[in-house]
């Protein structure tokens, strides 16, 4: 390839990733705003990144990988207070399975994946009105099961309003400089997932949460210091 033809196609390829780190930015933008609206669970303090590197790429990705795991789970617990045997069993199995895989990457992508499967199966249990039913009459350590949950799920919630805010100052440096645009498309693969629980907070679990206290479920309040807890499901 002659110098033309690769000056070409490095303005292609820094257009192409500008374009979608442009769409990013937007989605980022939506996320600045959701930390104060999490379903009524937030006691306020502090931003949890405060103080965070705005350009910690690795960092970034890493913090996305472990919001991912507590989201995933979070819902998965949920599910198991109102699963039969069978289904807590491959639940079981499927959490094991994914605790094993050693690739950080594919780990957090099969935490994802994990996440959009349990978040349709709650969807389902709420527009049944199955969830609503059942939730009172579940036995003491299911329903402290779906406290706990709820409680990690926010916390989930509000670090992904806070990484949201660190990815779009991030985004907002990239200009048009091939090298960083490059560097930064893992910040915006992890975007999807984020605005996911950002956004659901509000939504369908929103729905759970105020289940969970018609039921005499506590559900406690998130604040900066509040600390996610083991799920025994």
């Amino acid at each position: 390839m002659n110098r033309t033809a690769s000056r070409i196609a490095a303005m292609l390829t820094a257009g192409a990733c500008l374009l979608s780190m442009n769409a990013a930015h937007a989605q980022l933008s939506a996320l600045g705003g959701i930390a104060s609206s999490i379903g009524g669970m937030l006691a306020g303090g502090a931003n949890p990144l405060a103080g965070a590197d705005a350009y910690d790429v690795e960092g970034f990705v890493r913090k996305s990988a472990e919001l991912s795991e507590l989201a995933g789970r979070s819902v998965t617990a949920i599910n198991a207070a109102f699963a039969t045997e069978e289904q807590l069993g491959a639940k079981r199995a499927a959490l094991a399975a994914i605790a094993q895989l050693a690739d950080p990457k594919e780990r957090a992508a099969r935490y994802s994946a994990l996440y959009d499967a349990e978040a349709s199966e709650t969807r389902r249990l709420i527009d049944s009105g199955d969830m609503e039913k059942r939730m009172a009459a579940l036995d003491g350590e299911k329903k402290k099961l779906i406290g706990q949950a709820l409680l990690n799920f926010a916390i989930g919630a509000l670090q992904a309003a806070d990484l949201g805010r660190q990815g779009k100052a991030m985004a907002s440096q990239v200009g048009m400089n091939p090298m960083e645009l490059v560097r930064m498309a893992p910040v915006k693969d992890a975007i999807p997932m984020l605005a996911k629980v950002a956004f659901d907070v509000s939504g369908f679990m929103g729905t759970v949460v105020k289940l969970a206290r018609s039921a005499d479920i506590a559900v406690p309040k998130v604040g900066a210091d509040s600390k996610a807890v083991v799920l025994d499901v």
